[in-house]
């Protein structure tokens, strides 16, 4: 038969023998019964008097005492009723209420206080998770364990341990520091300190911290990280390296795992080696799925090579892929870091990070996808019936964008020239299936990387400058499209148009190609500008200095300052012809030779008409030239 036993602080207990049982005096109205314990199952009991007022109640044999709502069980039990501490050993056992279980080899409790210190062997749970370790000191009252000699805690697959921790019942965070290192089942995370949830499975850190799964390597400081969703919120300077080998770093980031998508603010860079690009700018939206980024707040892209690196600046900058079908190369419509971007929004929202929630069908206002802004540009080339000569056998026949409406480059097909209305167009977007797009960008021999630049456009190279107010370039053939008012500046010479194609080999400018109201400016050292012009313009370049150009028009006309074989200034020649032919050396234009119904005039130096000394359309803008690639950053 077991025996009720109540205990009462203050109450001297009455001297029983082993293994017999005894009442406990029943306590008065004005005692505290948040201080009782009740004895619920105690086989073996007795009383020791250590002095006159220190009187302890052991109970062996399996005991379990109870406080409040709260039992304790062990082995065996020691019950000090004056300082109202319990020490119990072997199997030791405290269940708060059937929410949070406790488990030790012992355990010393201070009911005054309601704090537990667990030594050996110490396990607590609480339907969520379970935190190990060998000492704990755990207040019942306010729900916080704290562990300083190693512990570690599993929940739903995710093993964390660390040198310190605290537990917090009643919000299910565990406070992990020094030495902390996360292996869950997708993530590997290492950290000075981090705040592990047990309900959402999202860690909250501050300090060094270093994440890695197989799509992402991540070192930050400061942010949150979902371990179920793989979303992510960095609020201090953060860098990513994903799977494909691109590095992105910026002051604030979030990522969307589910989509790929990713939102950078604040110096931003995005390092693409395999590319050979790298992007810098205020903000930058990038998807690592499929491989594109937009990039706003005056972005850099810096186009890498060995001796010259190009940079271009503009308002936006875009990137992404094309696929080839029957010949033609497709902007892909799902393949838009502007349509699938996480939100245009200066104040990251990590909440819808943070909870998993989608966030790729919030697409910024006011943008539209890369083939209707690449439609933009060629309908209003088109409106102007631009010709292309088709005389250049180094370019396959080929066309760029066959869903934007892009206009092909020169091929060798023999033809003279070719208008862009002629080109067969497809006036809708080609629907791209899922199958074809993941090979796509899998198959690099099917995928073509493409940039867009749009609005006050500007490059810079040591051996060559330019600015236009849109451009776009795929790495198909290497060929820079500037439209709109562009301007190529090579050493002394200037090149305007209404539409620029500037071709590169290896990088470097190999030849450039001006159709519609072409003009070379070329400044003497001497400060005389010789002047050509044309419907179009052929330049070749050597060592990415202009060598060669040849101008057509109907009449291409120039002005040409002559040497004589001391190279000294002898007059100006104005003439018009069918074809002009340009050479240079060291910058400089050195011949000058007319093809087919020539027509001219030479002026002494000294007589030359102020009206004569500048043709139609005249104009120099050194002013505007890029002058060096920091200029580009400002």
């Amino acid at each position: 038969m077991h025996t009720r036993m109540k205990i009462v602080c203050l109450t001297i207990l009455l001297n029983i023998s082993f293994n017999s049982y005894s009442q406990v005096i029943p306590p008065t109205n004005n005692v505290d019964t948040v201080r009782e314990f009740e004895i619920i199952r105690g086989p073996s009991m007795r009383t020791i008097f250590i002095d006159s007022l220190t009187t302890l109640q052991t109970i062996s044999g399996g005991a379990i005492i109870k406080q409040q709502t709260t039992l304790f069980s062990g082995d065996s039990v020691v019950i000090n009723p004056t300082t109202h501490i319990v020490e119990a050993f072997g199997n030791v056992h405290i269940n708060q209420a059937d929410s949070v279980q406790t488990y030790a080899d012992y355990l010393k409790y201070v009911g005054l206080e309601k704090t537990a210190y667990l030594k050996r062997n110490v396990k607590l749970t609480d339907k969520k998770g379970t935190l190990f370790t060998q000492d704990l000191d755990y207040n019942l009252n306010t729900g916080i364990g704290n562990y300083h000699n190693g512990g570690k805690v599993i929940n739903r697959g995710n093993t964390i341990t660390s040198r310190e921790g605290t537990y917090y019942a009643d919000t299910k965070d565990v406070y992990f520091r020094n030495n902390v290192d996360v292996i869950g089942p997708k993530n590997r995370i290492k950290a000075d300190s981090l705040i592990y949830n047990m309900q959402s499975e999202v860690v909250a850190f501050t300090g060094n911290t270093n994440i890695r799964n197989k799509e992402v390597d991540i070192v930050t400081t400061q942010g949150t990280y979902d371990l179920k969703s793989g979303n992510a919120f960095f609020t201090s300077r953060t860098s990513v390296k994903d799977s494909s080998g691109r590095v992105y770093i910026a002051n604030n980031m979030a990522l969307d795992d589910k989509s790929g998508n990713a939102q950078l603010e604040g110096n931003a860079i995005v390092r693409d080696s395999a590319n050979g690009f790298i992007v810098t700018g205020n903000q930058i939206f990038l998807n690592k799925k499929n491989n594109s980024f937009l990039a706003t707040r005056k972005p850099v892209m810096i186009i890498k090579q060995k001796d010259d690196s190009t940079y271009i600046a503009a308002d936006t900058l875009f990137s992404g892929l094309t696929t080839f079908v029957n010949n033609n190369e497709m902007v892909l419509e799902k393949d838009s870091a502007i349509k699938d971007s996480v939100p245009l929004n200066p104040n990251l929202d990590s909440t819808k990070i943070i909870s998993g929630d989608s966030v790729s069908n919030l697409r910024p206002p006011g943008l539209v996808d890369s083939s209707k802004i690449i439609m933009h540009l060629i309908d209003s080339a088109k409106s102007r019936k631009i010709e292309m000569p088709l005389n250049d056998s180094s370019v396959d026949k080929q066309l760029i964008v066959d869903s934007s409406k892009m206009i092909s480059p020169p091929d060798s097909s023999g033809a003279d020239s070719l208008r862009v209305d002629s080109i067969p167009m497809v006036r809708d977007t080609i629907a791209i299936d899922n199958k074809l797009l993941k090979d796509t960008i899998n198959n690099s021999d099917s995928a073509v990387r493409y940039f867009l630049a749009f609005h006050h456009v500007k490059i810079f190279n040591d051996s060559l400058q330019s600015i236009c107010d849109s451009l776009f370039f795929s790495a198909k053939d290497s060929v820079f499209r500037l439209f709109y008012d562009p301007v190529v500046w090579s050493g002394r010479s200037q090149i305007t148009g209404d539409t620029i194609f500037l071709y590169t080999k290896n990088k470097k400018p190999g030849r450039l190609y001006v159709f519609e109201k072409g003009m070379i400016v070329n400044r003497t050292t001497q400060g005389f500008y010789n002047q050509i012009a044309g419907k179009t313009i052929n330049g070749y370049f050597v060592d990415g200095k202009i060598d060669y150009m040849r101008v057509k028009g109907s009449q291409a006309e120039s002005i040409y300052y002559a040497l004589d074989d001391d190279s000294a200034y002898i007059g100006m020649n104005r003439a018009t012809g069918d074809v002009i032919d340009l050479y240079f050396k060291n910058e400089d234009l050195i011949k000058v030779l007319f093809v087919n119904d020539v027509k001219g005039k030479m002026y002494p130096m000294k007589e030359i008409p102020e009206e004569e000394k500048k043709l139609k359309n005249f104009i120099w803008l050194e002013d505007k030239r890029p002058k060096n690639r920091l200029e580009l950053f400002e």
